[in-house]
Order: structure tokens, then C-alpha cells, then sequence
């Protein structure tokens, strides 16, 4: 158990997702980008993709982390550029898993910006990240959803760091390592695979990360992803390798796009034993999946629009 250090604010930018609302306005922990921001109306770019950047604040001193990266190879460059995110002050990157839609725009963004980024930079995964993976309806043809290479990340001079236990960042935030306990009720779908040794597996996901950050007082943020293993899993798992039970805030995708109501149900019980203060769902969590929760738990529901920052604590 690594109980990651307080910090005082948690703001997560959501740098891709796949929506944009650019006529929203701020509500409850959320900052929209719209007009007034941008002076102008706002080129933003939303895809199939989640991408963040994840800023803390801990005394006087505040760090980001570049937490997920899009579909595109530039989608979340051009995104980052329109909302003025510098990144010469990130501290650090990390991906939650190999799809494309989650990685797919990381090497665009450093063909643009290595050179004017942090000399020492490290890029935090699992080995796992790395295999070819595929989608296969029942019936079906595989069809291929991509592969990153570690090596196309070496060689923008960044260290490529394999994390298997839960692992402290800079700034304090934790990336949960392998997760090994699924909740009964969250089965992977069978449809995606991985490739090893050139056989088609059904793919477990062990080395899916979560960024976790223990907020002073509140308790934790969850920064999710697709939540493969299972959101409410994932939740657990927090609070196990945290030894922090509260969780304040749970943003990212579900995965519960296209399942049935009574996934979503549980889900939504699972929230309020919890007691998550604030749910952000985004990207995979399936527009009726966000009804659902948005219908049941109307207090704690805030949704997403690309451009977004959500603010915790401060």
C-alpha cells in the first residue's frame, strides 16, 4: 500500500473527448472553454479519444502530468495550442493503456514539442501497453485497433518507465499498477483481443493505469480511462492500494456504452456507496450510460465537453 501524499487542488483538462459544447456554461467543479476564453469562437477538436492533462497544486508548487493523448496524431496537439497549455511545464507523461484512441495522438505531440519540453521526461506505462490489439465481434473478422512501440517513445529521448505495482509520480499523484481483482458484474467484452505470440487472446487489460490523487480532506481523484476492468473495480482497487477509502471525484470513460441497464444500475449503487461527491463520465461511458447516471444521481453527475477543466479542492 503507497498512500500518495495530500495535495491541496486537483484540476484536470480535458484536453480530447468525444464531445464538444463549446456554448456550455461553468457549473458545479467545471470550467468551460468557450467565447469569453478564447476571444474568438473556439477551434476545438472532439474524436473518439480521451486525453488529459492533470495539473496539482501542493504548496507552492505545481505539477502536470500529460495523462492519455487522443486517437489522432493531432488532435490533441491542436487542442493544446487553442487552450494555451504549455508544454514545456509537464513533468511527466503516462498512458493508461494501448488503444489508439488513448495514445494514438502521443507521438504527433512530441514530433512538435520534445524539443521545447523538460530535458529529463519520463513516459510511465506497463509492457503490456505494447501488443498489437484487435476488436472481434462474434462472427466476426478481427479487424486491428493498433500498437504502440515503446521504441518510438525512446527515441524522443524519453525514459519509458514499466510500472507493475503502484508507482508515486512527480507532484504526488499515484499510478495504480496492475489491478488484479474484477468485480463479479464488470466481465470484460469478449470482442477485444491481444495479440501475443502471434494468437488472438481475450485481452485482460492487467496493465491498465489509473492516475489517483489523494486530495487534502476530501479524499481521492480517480482519473480513469476506459475503466476496461471495470469502474467500480477500479474504485476499490483505489482505495485498497491507497489505503484511502473516501473517493471525492471519479472522471474518465466507464466502458458501459452499448451494455444493459442493469450494469448501469450497479454501477450507479456502486457510486453511491462510495459516496463519490463528484462523477464525471466521458469518452466509452455510451451517451445512454450517462442518461442513466446523470437521471439517478443528478447532484454528483457533471458532464463532459472537450475543452473542460474540472477543478477539486483550492
Amino acid at each position: 500500500m503507497i498512500r500518495p501524499p495530500e495535495v491541496d487542488r486537483v484540476a484536470v483538462t480535458t484536453v480530447v473527448d468525444n464531445y464538444i459544447d463549446s456554448l456550455r456554461r461553468d457549473e458545479k467543479i467545471a470550467r468551460r472553454f468557450g467565447h469569453a476564453q478564447a476571444r474568438k469562437m473556439p477551434d476545438l477538436r472532439a474524436e473518439h479519444g480521451l486525453g488529459h492533462l492533470v495539473e496539482t497544486t501542493r504548496g507552492g508548487e505545481t505539477t502536470r502530468i500529460a495523462f492519455d493523448f487522443g486517437f489522432s496524431p493531432d488532435a490533441y496537439t491542436h487542442n493544446a495550442r487553442e487552450l494555451g497549455l504549455d508544454a514545456a511545464t509537464v513533468d511527466a507523461l503516462a498512458l493508461s493503456h494501448g488503444h489508439q484512441d488513448h495514445f494514438g495522438g502521443l507521438l504527433g505531440w512530441l514530433r512538435v514539442h520534445r524539443r521545447s519540453m523538460k530535458r529529463e521526461l519520463a513516459f510511465y506505462g506497463h509492457a503490456d501497453h505494447y501488443r498489437p490489439r484487435w476488436n472481434q465481434r462474434p462472427g466476426g473478422e478481427p479487424v486491428y485497433i493498433g500498437k504502440l512501440d515503446a521504441f518510438d517513445v525512446e527515441r524522443w529521448d524519453v525514459r519509458v518507465e514499466d510500472v507493475r505495482e503502484p508507482t508515486l509520480l512527480p507532484g504526488g499523484a499515484l499510478l495504480s499498477g496492475e489491478m488484479h481483482e474484477i468485480e463479479p458484474f464488470e466481465a470484460i467484452p469478449a470482442s477485444l483481443r491481444v495479440e501475443r505470440e502471434g494468437v488472438l487472446e481475450q485481452d485482460t487489460f492487467i496493465g491498465e493505469q489509473t492516475l489517483l490523487l489523494n486530495l487534502r480532506g476530501r479524499g481521492l481523484v480517480v482519473v480513469t480511462s476506459c475503466s476496461h476492468r471495470g469502474i467500480v473495480g477500479i474504485c476499490r482497487h483505489a482505495a485498497r492500494v491507497t489505503g484511502v477509502e473516501k473517493i471525492h471525484a471519479v472522471i474518465g470513460g466507464f466502458h458501459l456504452s452499448g451494455l444493459d441497464d442493469a450494469r448501469v444500475t450497479r454501477v450507479v449503487d456502486a457510486f453511491r456507496s462510495l459516496g463519490a461527491d463528484w462523477i464525471v463520465p466521458q469518452h466509452c461511458t455510451g451517451l445512454e450510460a450517462i442518461i442513466a447516471l446523470a437521471t439517478r444521481l443528478p447532484e454528483e453527475v457533471v458532464f463532459a465537453s472537450t475543452g473542460t477543466t474540472f477543478v477539486f479542492g483550492g
